[in-house]
Parts: C-alpha cells; structure tokens; sequence
C-alpha cells in the first residue's frame, strides 16, 4: 500500500456545504474521496492549461449541445 499522511483541512460553512453537496453527488465514499478526486481533475486541467489549452467544451450526450466552460484560474496572468 502506498505511503498515506494525514492532513487536516479548514473549511468555512459554505465551502464544507459544497464539499458535502460534490460527495452527495458524485456518491463519492468519503470527503477525502471528494477531494482526492477534484485534485486529479484540477491537475489534468492545469497540465492541459500549461499546453495553452484554456476552455473545457462539455457534450450533452443525448441532445448534441455544446458549451464553453472558461475556468478563470487556468488563464495566464496579464504580463
């Protein structure tokens, strides 16, 4: 089994309200599922990001329809 550390994280109300709401969602097992999640998400973003890819384009599978989803933290600062 791999190395394991625990870590303790500070959430405002709100932000623990979401954390729940995204485990209730995605029937995840755990909060730390959650999370270990989402930073897999984020980081495939980032890489993706740091090869000047900067939208997300999602399918509705049933009825063709596209959207642009732009995440702000993924664009490059204004130099």
């Amino acid at each position: 089994m791999a190395n394991t550390r625990r870590v303790v994280f500070t959430f405002d109300e709100r932000s623990l309200d979401d954390l729940e709401a995204m485990k209730d969602k995605g029937r995840y097992s755990s909060l730390a599922d959650t999370v270990r999640d989402s930073l897999q998400i984020s980081r495939a973003l980032q890489e993706q990001a740091s090869e000047g890819f900067d939208r997300v384009v999602v399918r509705n599978s049933e009825t063709g329809e596209e959207r642009v989803i732009v995440i702000p933290r993924l664009h490059p600062e204004p130099r």
